[in-house]
């Protein structure tokens, strides 16, 4: 009897060691990856997570923070999520549907009702899968972001006097339903906006990590933001081609300070993260820990348009297909992206400072490393 108890705790140390060298072995890969990944792209600072099975198993930093000052990231850095916030208004605008405090199929207007009445077939739907038919409130929505009035009241006489094409009809990336999701959560929740999300979703997590405020706000621990983009000759903002995309810069990298998100902007870009919140927000989010996997689920169904098609987003979040696996994304900045694999109960996160870093490849690579099968991506270039 004494040999075979022995016997089992030699075999659960065998397996014991044998899990810890795969798992060491992964983390090696995963920095071999990352390592080839910012040379190539010239990325100065980024973290990274990959939570498997409901834990994390890796987290871990890499770079700089700063190049001017030679200041390393840490897990504790703070990286801009521009529109990695969408998720987490998307989350909240979930939990009251979970209460029933708000439909989905709402209009926009039943809660706000100061809008157009030109606005009320939109409904909160609309706004969260980007097939409202609003007009946007940024002047340039590709990398620089511009926002097309200075306060919430010039913007919306603007916004008034613009059409509004028909709702549900196609998909195209919207600033402004993230703005009036924003409100709606205020208005029913009776809690500004920044408050429901720090007080309801993120304290009962024990998250602290992610502050709000964009460029012109004072964040201690913030990593420095730079671009892989070319900036126009006076250095207002970014150059854009003849067809309006972006120019990738020829003589490195630079800094870039100019991303504008003013307080209407707050639930569409208005987070600022570090790979500890990140990791703990996804894994909870994916574990049934802040919203019902039901809720989760239509979050992640494809939305389906008047046509009969689906475009990338379901609600909030954006949903792809890759080698029999589906495959669920969020991102921000060109420099942010996040995919979970449901089935393989795995998530890859990465945040860096360097916008255009193609941070969906890296996160790819990642995966590969988890993965039986690497995943072919389908706008690889």
């Amino acid at each position: 009897m004494v040999r075979n108890f022995i016997g089992m705790l030699m075999t659960f140390a065998l397996w014991h060691a044998q899990a810890a060298h795969a798992g060491t072995s992964m983390a090696m890969q995963v920095d071999d990856v990352v390592a080839k990944d910012m040379a190539a792209r010239h990325t100065p600072g980024a973290s990274v997570a990959v939570i498997k099975d409901g834990k994390v198993v890796l987290e871990k930093s890499y770079g700089v923070a700063s190049v001017e000052l030679n200041v390393p990231a840490t897990n504790a850095t703070l990286y801009p999520l521009a529109s990695t916030t969408k998720e987490f208004t998307g989350v909240a605008i979930m939990t009251l549907v979970e209460q029933g405090k708000i439909s989905l199929d709402d209009s926009v207007r039943k809660y706000l009702p100061e809008l157009p009445a030109s606005w009320a077939p939109v409904t909160i739907r609309h706004c969260l899968s980007h097939t409202s038919g609003l007009p946007d409130n940024v002047a340039d929505d590709t990398v620089n972001v511009l926002p097309l009035a200075g306060t919430r009241a010039d913007l919306m006489a603007l916004l008034a006097t613009r059409p509004v094409k028909a709702p549900g009809a196609s998909m195209v990336y919207n600033q402004t339903g993230f703005m009036l999701l924003g409100e709606i959560i205020a208005r029913v929740s009776g809690m500004p906006y920044e408050s429901y999300i720090n007080d309801r979703l993120l304290k009962p997590l024990g998250i602290t990590g992610l502050q709000w405020g964009d460029t012109w706000t004072l964040i201690p621990g913030r990593a420095s933001l730079y671009t892989a983009l070319q900036p126009t000759a006076d250095h207002s903002k970014l150059q854009l081609d003849a067809k309006g995309a972006p120019v990738m810069s020829t003589d490195g990298i630079h800094p870039f300070g100019s991303k504008i998100a003013t307080e209407w902007l707050m639930p569409a870009a208005g987070l600022s993260g570090n790979i500890e919140a990140m990791s703990t927000w996804e894994n909870a989010l994916w574990t049934g820990k802040v919203i019902k996997p039901a809720s989760l689920a239509l979050m992640a169904k494809p939305y389906v348009m008047s046509d009969g098609k689906t475009g990338d987003f379901g609600l909030a979040l954006m949903h792809d297909s890759q080698q029999g696996h589906v495959t669920m994304h969020t991102g921000g900045g060109a420099a942010v992206w996040i995919t979970t694999i449901p089935d393989e109960h795995l998530t890859v996160i990465v945040l860096t400072n360097l916008q255009a870093s193609q941070p969906y490849k890296l996160v790819a690579g990642i995966l590969d490393v988890y993965l039986a099968t690497p995943l072919k991506l389908k706008n690889d270039s």
